[in-house]
């Protein structure tokens, strides 16, 4: 029933002589999956959508050596999208430095982004259920991770290997995994705001920390697991050597109704 209304479409963008990338990518209901590859084109992949509700815009184009790459699909009847009806399975190019900002909504999304040399990353989830993995590390220093998350499932990993700065996670009702570990060069600080949500955050062993808190009461809970953390202030921990630690990691954590559960592991 379906076969007549489905099209399929290869994407592949060349740099056109990009020295660094911008990409957007807006995408509604459905299902993407999001890799990273040694590829000499910007972007390369496959989309699959139902022409009668989906509109699928592509968009590349050089300002000053910068390469800006537009990739959305908006839906133009309301209600439940089935994936098979928007389908996107494409690879970005590791060769390019890149600022990737990126919004999904009610999709179901894996997002490996190991092994790009990301400089900024934007990530705004509606209510998907996702996964976003560094399954390498990232070979330039990124400066800014800026996560929010509603009613979602999500799933980070390996965000140590994303080589940040700067990483804010804004999170709702949701439930969020926040796995930090990774290899890290220099200081890095996270910031965690979760509303009516719950969270396990995973810190490294190896990598002295301080954990800055507002504490429990009867609206939120934070507890800690297996740490070898000194209280050295009211709500704030620090690893016996990270004082003299020039690589380390700060995290500030702010709940609302919600819960954080802190794990240290290998």
């Amino acid at each position: 029933m379906l076969a007549g209304r489905i099209k399929h479409e290869t994407v592949e963008i060349d740099a056109e002589g990009a020295k660094q990338v911008v990409v957007n990518i807006e995408f509604g209901a459905g299902e993407i999956q999001l890799t990273s590859g040694d590829i000499n084109s910007v972007i390369k992949g496959d989309i699959t959508y139902d022409t009668r509700t989906i509109d699928f815009i592509c968009e590349y184009e050089i300002n000053n050596g910068v390469g800006n790459l537009l990739l959305e699909s908006s839906h133009r009847k309301k209600g439940h999208i089935d994936t098979e009806e928007n389908k996107w399975d494409v690879m970005l190019s590791q060769k390019y430095p890149m600022r990737l900002d990126m919004e999904i909504g009610a999709c179901d999304a894996e997002m490996d982004l190991g092994g790009l040399r990301l400089e900024e990353l934007s990530l705004d989830v509606g209510a998907a259920a996702a996964e976003l993995d560094f399954s390498n590390p990232n070979p330039i220093r990124l400066k800014d991770i800026d996560i929010e998350a509603g009613a979602a499932s999500l799933e980070m990993r390996n965000v140590g290997n994303a080589n940040f700065e700067s990483f804010d996670f804004s999170g709702g009702v949701g439930s969020f995994d926040l796995d930090l570990r990774g290899e890290y060069d220099g200081e890095s600080k996270v910031t965690i705001d979760v509303g009516l949500g719950s969270m396990d955050l995973i810190l490294p062993r190896n990598v002295p920390v301080k954990i800055i808190t507002e504490g429990n009461n009867w609206l939120s809970s934070i507890k800690f697991h297996h740490n070898n953390l000194n209280e050295v202030d009211g709500n704030i921990y620090e690893s016996p050597d990270f004082d003299k630690a020039e690589t380390r990691i700060i995290v500030e954590i702010k709940i609302g109704l919600g819960s954080i559960d802190l794990y240290w592991k290998r």
